[in-house]
């Protein structure tokens, strides 16, 4: 998002039914610029416009975010997840630990599962890209000489990951959970790499059952 409009977004969040005048005072821009980024905020169902009669003079609007909105801010999900892990971690073993993250795969993926239940293999890592863009990950899938390649292109978790590497079993774990497969990981991108691809041998995956009519 343009830096501009994300200040003003900013500005809106803190001070919500605030006026044009006073957004445009407050980041020492023209109100004619701070207009233009309204309307494209506003486009985007970012910020509500509300219509506002003064005792005198012509109605003016003033400006609300909308829950898009807040989506759109920096947050610091990032800091609070190593906060909390290295808390955990100081009255957590290993195994409690790796516990702890096949547990939550398995919630993530529990119910998806369940509904995948008799389907292709090629439907399953649909699905699961699905999954994973959601949780925030540019993913691809290829088959290669009977074998499947998941590629990440991104990871959500990189600076948390960097003082707590176990938090990668947990994505192993779901893509293992929905393929009903082991499942390797090849390259990854807190290791330098491109991207962090996951390899999934074809000899291990089940077909899906064949309905058979009688």
């Amino acid at each position: 998002m343009d830096g501009s409009r994300l200040e003003i977004l900013r500005v809106i969040n803190e001070s919500p039914g605030i006026t044009v005048n006073v957004i445009a005072k407050a980041l020492g821009l023209a109100p004619i610029s701070v207009r233009y980024h309204l309307n494209l905020l506003e486009r985007d169902g970012l910020i509500a416009i509300k219509k506002v009669r003064g005792a005198v003079g012509r109605p003016f609007n003033t400006y609300a975010i909308t829950d898009g909105g807040r989506e759109r801010l920096p947050h610091s999900y990032d800091l609070l997840a190593e906060r909390m892990l290295t808390q955990i971690k100081q009255f957590a073993s290993p195994v409690q630990i790796e516990m702890m993250f096949r547990g939550m795969a398995e919630t993530i993926t529990a119910e998806r599962s369940r509904h995948l239940a008799g389907s292709t293999v090629e439907e399953k890592i649909d699905n699961l890209v699905d999954l994973l863009g959601a949780k925030g990950f540019l993913a691809h899938w290829e088959e290669l000489n009977g074998d499947y390649v998941l590629k990440e292109y991104n990871c959500p978790y990189q600076h948390v990951r960097q003082n707590h590497p176990e938090i990668c079993e947990m994505d192993k774990q779901i893509i293992s959970n929905i393929l009903q497969a082991p499942v390797e990981l090849d390259t990854c991108i807190a290791n330098g790499d491109d991207c962090c691809t996951y390899h999934v041998r074809g000899s291990t995956l089940i077909p899906a059952a064949k309905i058979i009519s009688r």
